[in-house]
C-alpha cells in the first residue's frame, strides 16, 4: 500500500508547499542537459517540478530540501530528521523531537515506526554542521527526503513546523542525544532493578557535561526506559535530579563505561563525546595587532647562545625531543618504556647504549593499569637493573590516585585543562629536582579519552602541548597503538613535529626465537621516524626480547636461522641438520658462526630457545 495519492500529493504541494521530486527508489530522476562535464561525462541535472501526473505515477516521492538551488522558487526550505537504524531503536527515541510531519514504514513485526520527521526551516538558518551518525540517526538539509511511495506510510499528517534558529540547535542537539541513548540500549543491564539504578546513576552523572536542560535529560531517561522495557521510570528519572544537587560527587562517562565492561574508545564512548559541547566561538583570544614574532638578523642569531643537541642514553634518547612509542596491544610497549624510565632515572645504560649526564627525573603517566600492577612492574625493573634509584628520580601518576580525588579519572589530555594539570606536575618535579623530567604519557587511548583520532585538528592541542614542554627541556615519550595496516592510528598530523617514532610488531610464529617460563617480551622493533639517525646503523630492524627484566637486542632472524638455531639447540649436529633442510653443510657452518656471532646462539646449550610451540607472550 502506497500513501501517494491525488489527496496527499496536492496538500504536500499546495498545503505544506513542498517542493516535490520524482524518485527512483531514492535517487531523483534526471535527465540530460546535452552539456557534458570537464571530464568528458554528460551532465545530469534533477528533473524537478514534475507534473501532477508523474507524481501519482512514481513509485516515490521526496522533498526537496533546498528548492532554491534546484531553480524552484516560493517553496518551503525542509530539514529532515533522518532515523537510520535497521533495527529501529533509534526511531523509538522519535518522541524526544518537535512535533511535525512524519513518515513511517513497518519493522518486521508489522508495527509502523518513524524513519523520517519533516520541518520548515529559514533558508538563512541552515546549519553549518549537521550531525550525521551511519546507522543510526542523521540530520538532512542538502538533498532530498522521501516521503511517499509504496513502503511508506503517514503517521503524522501535519503542516512541517516552521523552526526558529533556537529550536534547530535543539534539534541537532537531540540527534547527538538520540545517538548516545541507542547506544545505551545496547548495554542497558538486564532486569536487575539495582543494576539498572546503578547504570541509571552513572549516565546521569555523565549527562552533567552536556548542554542538555534538566527536562531534556528527563525526558530522555524516561524513554529510554520505554523503549528498553524498564518499568521503573519514576525511580530512573529521579538520578537525574539527584545528580544534580551534587555534581562534584557525581560520575562521568568512564565511570558508565567502566560499569558495563566497554573501554573509553568503544561507540558508547564515541556516541557521548559528540554529545559534549564544543567550544564556544567567545572563547577565542581576541586579536591583537601589535603584537609579533620574536626575530634577529643574521649576525645576534648566530652569535646567541641556544641549548645543545645532547643524549641522555646515546643514541637511543635524545634531551628535548618527542618520541612516539606505537605497537598493538599486548606487545610489550609498557615494559619497554618503563625500561627506559628506569634508565634515564639511574643513569644505568640500556642494552649496552650510555646514560649521558647522569640520573635524570622521570613522571611516568600510566592511564589504564591498576596501581598494583605497575608497582610489580618497576620493583622488577628496578631489581635487575641492580642500581638503587633516588625516590625523587621517579615519579608516577596512575588512575587509581586520580580516582582517589576526584572520582572521574584523568581530565582527558586533548582538552586544555587535562594538559594543564600535567604541565603542572612537570613544573612542580623542576621545582624539587631542578631538572625537567623526561615525560612518559601511556597511553593516548585512555588518556585522551573520546579523541577523534582521524582528526587532525583532535591532535594539535596535544602535539602542541608536547612541543612546548620540549622547548621547556623535557624530553616526552607517548605511547599509542597500531592500525590495521601496521601504523600509527590516527591523523598523520602527529607525527609532524615528532622527533621519533619506535614501532613495535609482534612476531609470528615463523620469526619468534624465544619461549619463556612465565611472562616476557618479544617483538620487531623499527623506525619509522628517527630524525638524529635516519638510515643509520642504529635504525636497522631488530628483535626485542625481555624476560624477567633482562633485555635482549637480537637480529630479525631468517627461516633458515631459526631452524639452526632449534637444531642447535637439540644438539643436533651440521650432517643431522643438513638432512633436515636444504643447505649445504658449509652453508650451515657459516650461518652457525652469523648467529654467534650476533649472539643468538652461544656454545652452551640453551633450552629455552624456540621450537616452534612458542607460548604467547605479552
Amino acid at each position: 500500500m502506497s500513501n501517494i495519492t491525488l489527496d496527499n500529493v496536492e496538500k504536500w504541494r499546495q498545503s505544506y508547499n513542498m517542493a516535490l521530486i520524482v524518485c527512483n527508489d531514492k535517487k531523483p530522476e534526471t535527465y540530460w542537459t546535452g552539456k557534458y562535464l570537464s571530464n568528458g561525462k554528460k551532465e545530469y541535472k534533477w528533473k524537478v517540478n514534475p507534473s501532477l501526473d508523474d507524481l501519482l505515477k512514481a513509485r516515490r516521492i521526496a522533498a526537496i530540501h533546498r528548492p532554491q538551488k534546484y531553480g524552484v522558487e516560493g517553496k518551503a526550505n525542509i530539514f529532515t530528521v533522518d532515523f537510520d537504524c535497521k533495527a529501529f531503536i533509534a526511531s523509538g527515541f522519535s518522541s524526544l523531537f518537535p512535533v511535525s510531519f512524519t513518515i513511517g514504514k513497518k519493522d518486521s513485526a508489522g508495527a509502523i515506526r518513524t524513519t523520517h520527521i519533516e520541518y520548515e526551516i529559514d533558508p538563512n538558518d541552515k546549519p553549518k554542521k549537521i550531525p550525521s551518525y551511519e546507522g543510526s540517526i542523521e540530520g538532512l538539509a542538502s538533498g532530498c527526503s522521501v516521503i511517499g511511495g509504496l513502503d511508506r506510510h503517514t503517521i503524522i499528517d501535519m503542516d512541517p513546523q516552521r523552526l526558529s534558529k533556537d529550536e534547530i540547535e535543539s534539534v541537532l542537539r537531540t540527534i547527538k542525544f538520540v545517538n548516545f541513548l541507542r547506544e545505551c540500549v545496547k548495554v542497558y543491564p538486564t532486569e536487575d532493578s539495582k543494576g539498572r539504578n546503578k547504570f541509571c546513576l552513572r549516565l546521569a552523572g555523565a549527562l552533567l557535561a552536556t548542554e542538555l536542560t534538566l527536562k531534556e535529560k528527563e525526558k530522555g531517561m524516561e524513554v529510554l526506559c520505554n523503549v528498553v522495557g524498564d518499568l521503573e521510570v519514576d525511580n530512573r528519572v529521579s538520578r537525574i535530579e539527584y545528580v544534580e544537587k551534587d555534581p562534584a560527587a557525581a560520575f562521568s562517562i568512564f565511570h558508565l563505561c567502566e560499569y558495563v565492561g566497554v573501554n573509553n574508545t568503544s561507540s558508547l564512548a564515541k556516541a557521548f563525546d559528540e554529545l559534549k559541547p564544543e567550544s564556544a566561538d567567545e572563547d577565542v583570544e581576541e586579536i591583537d595587532y601589535k603584537r609579533t614574532i620574536a626575530f634577529s638578523d643574521l649576525d645576534d642569531f648566530i652569535t646567541t647562545e641556544f641549548p645543545q643537541p645532547s643524549y641522555i642514553i646515546e643514541p637511543l634518547v635524545s634531551d628535548q625531543s618527542i618520541v612516539e612509542i606505537v605497537g598493538a596491544s599486548g606487545v610489550g610497549k609498557t615494559m619497554w618504556g618503563l625500561a627506559i624510565a628506569g634508565a634515564i632515572s639511574t643513569a644505568s645504560g640500556l642494552l649496552g647504549m650510555m646514560s649521558i649526564g647522569g640520573p635524570r627525573p622521570i613522571l611516568y603517566v600510566e592511564g589504564e593499569l591498576p596501581g598494583s600492577d605497575i608497582q610489580i612492574r618497576i620493583n622488577g625493573m628496578l631489581e635487575k637493573i641492580n642500581r638503587k634509584c633516588k625516590s625523587e628520580n621517579f615519579y608516577i601518576s596512575s588512575l587509581q590516585q586520580q580516582l582517589k580525588i576526584n572520582d572521574r579519572g584523568f581530565t582527558p589530555i586533548q582538552t586544555e585543562q587535562g594538559l594543564i594539570e600535567i604541565e603542572n606536575a612537570i613544573v612542580e618535579i623542576k621545582k624539587r629536582t631542578g631538572k625537567m623530567p623526561v615525560v612518559f604519557i601511556d597511553n593516548i587511548s585512555c588518556l585522551a579519552s573520546g579523541l577523534k583520532e582521524n582528526d587532525a585538528d583532535a591532535w594539535s592541542p596535544i602535539i602542541n602541548k608536547f612541543v612546548k614542554w620540549k622547548n621547556m627541556g623535557s624530553t616526552v615519550f607517548y605511547f599509542h597503538h597500531l592500525n590495521k595496516g601496521n601504523d600509527s592510528s590516527g591523523s598523520t598530523m602527529q607525527h609532524r613535529t615528532i622527533d621519533m617514532v619506535i614501532r613495535m610488531r609482534k612476531p609470528d610464529n615463523k620469526q619468534k626465537i624465544k619461549t619463556f617460563e612465565d611472562k616476557g617480551v618479544q617483538a620487531i622493533v623499527d623506525f619509522p621516524k628517527w630524525r638524529l639517525h635516519d638510515n643509520s646503523k642504529h635504525s636497522k630492524e631488530h628483535m626485542l626480547i625481555c624476560e624477567d627484566w633482562k633485555w635482549q637486542k637480537l637480529p630479525v632472524l631468517t627461516a633458515d636461522e631459526i631452524e639452526i638455531v632449534r637444531m642447535v639447540d637439540e644438539e643436533l649436529d651440521v650432517k643431522e641438520m643438513a638432512k633436515q633442510i636444504d643447505l649445504a653443510p658449509k652453508t650451515i657452518y657459516k650461518k652457525i658462526k652469523k648467529l654467534k656471532d650476533e649472539g643468538v646462539i652461544t656454545d652452551a646449550v640453551n633450552t629455552k630457545t624456540a621450537d616452534r610451540k612458542t607460548k604467547e607472550i605479552c
